[in-house]
C-alpha cells in the first residue's frame, strides 16, 4: 500500500517526532516567501541543488540504507551504489556531518552553475539530474518522496535560521549557509533564485511542498501564507491562534491521561 503525503515520515520515526514537536508552533517568515520563482525543471539545471549530497541524521540514513537493501540490484546496476559506499563523513561551513556521498561530475556551461560550488553530485543522482530515489519511489507506485530526505525535497525551503526553527525562504542577501569564499547555497540555485517577471509568488511555485510539510506537521503552511500576502498579516493571526489552540488542548487531553 503507498505511503500517504501524510505518511511519509512513518519509516522515519525520530524525524517525524522532530518535525512535529518543533514546527507545529514555529514562527515564519511570511514575507520571505513573495519572492518570485521558477518551478523546478531538470532542463536547466541538471540538479544543482545535489551538487553536495545531503546531510543526514541518523533517522533518514538508517531509513535510505533500508531502501538500498530491499533493492540492491537497482541500486547496484542503476548506480553504483551499495550500503556501504552510499554515505560518508563530511565536513559543511565548519560543522561535521553524516551526508549521501558525493562524485565528480561536469556541469554544463549553460546551467549556469555557479562557481563556489563543487564539481560534484549526488551519489543518488543520476547525470540529467533526476533523483533515483525518487524513480525507484515512483517506480514502484509510492509517493514521490517516498525515499527522500525531507531536506531534499523542501528544497529551497529552509527550516532554521540563527540556531532557530523557523519556516523561511533564504535569500542572497539573507542567507545563512555562508562563509569565507561561500556566499550561500540556496538562492544559487536555479529553483532558489529570485527571477522577477519570469516566475510566480514563491509560495505558489512551492505550493506541493509547503501542504505536503503542512500534512505532516498538522498545519496548513500554504493557506498561513498565501493569505499573509493577500489579505494582510492581520488575516493570519486567527490561523495561527486557533491552530496553536487545537495543539495546546491536545496537550492538555495528554497530560490528563497520564495523570490517570
Amino acid at each position: 500500500m503507498p505511503l500517504r503525503p501524510d505518511q511519509l515520515f512513518d519509516p522515519m520515526p525520530d524525524t517525524k517526532k522532530y518535525f512535529r514537536r518543533t514546527m507545529i508552533g514555529a514562527p515564519v517568515d511570511y514575507e520571505s516567501f513573495g519572492i518570485s520563482l521558477r518551478q523546478c525543471t531538470m532542463e536547466s539545471c541538471c540538479g544543482m541543488c545535489c551538487y553536495d549530497g545531503v546531510c543526514l541524521d541518523e533517522d533518514e540514513e538508517h531509513y535510505i540504507g533500508a531502501v538500498i537493501d530491499a533493492h540492491p540490484v537497482f541500486f547496484k546496476e542503476e548506480m553504483g551504489i551499495t550500503r556501504g559506499n552510499a554515505f560518508e563523513d563530511a565536513e559543511f561551513l565548519g560543522s561535521d556531518c553524516r551526508k549521501t556521498a558525493t562524485r565528480k561530475f561536469k556541469y554544463p556551461a549553460a546551467t549556469g552553475f555557479p562557481k563556489h560550488f563543487d564539481n560534484t553530485k549526488c551519489a543518488f543522482r543520476y547525470d540529467d539530474g533526476r533523483c533515483s530515489l525518487q524513480s525507484l519511489a515512483m517506480q514502484h507506485g509510492e509517493h514521490p518522496w517516498a525515499y527522500k530526505p525531507p531536506s531534499c525535497w523542501l528544497h529551497p525551503v529552509s527550516l532554521e535560521r540563527d540556531n532557530a526553527t523557523i519556516l523561511w525562504l533564504p535569500q542572497k542577501h539573507t542567507d545563512h549557509l555562508v562563509e569565507k569564499g561561500y556566499p550561500g547555497y540556496a538562492p544559487f540555485t536555479k529553483c532558489g533564485e529570485d527571477c522577477g517577471a519570469q516566475g510566480m509568488p514563491a509560495y505558489e511555485a512551492l505550493k506541493p511542498e509547503l501542504e505536503t510539510l503542512g500534512v505532516l506537521v498538522g498545519r496548513d503552511f500554504y493557506t498561513e501564507i498565501k493569505t499573509w500576502h493577500e489579505q494582510g498579516p492581520d488575516a493570519v493571526q486567527p490561523l495561527v491562534s486557533k491552530k496553536k489552540k487545537k495543539h495546546d488542548d491536545g496537550k492538555k487531553k495528554k497530560k490528563k491521561k497520564k495523570k490517570r
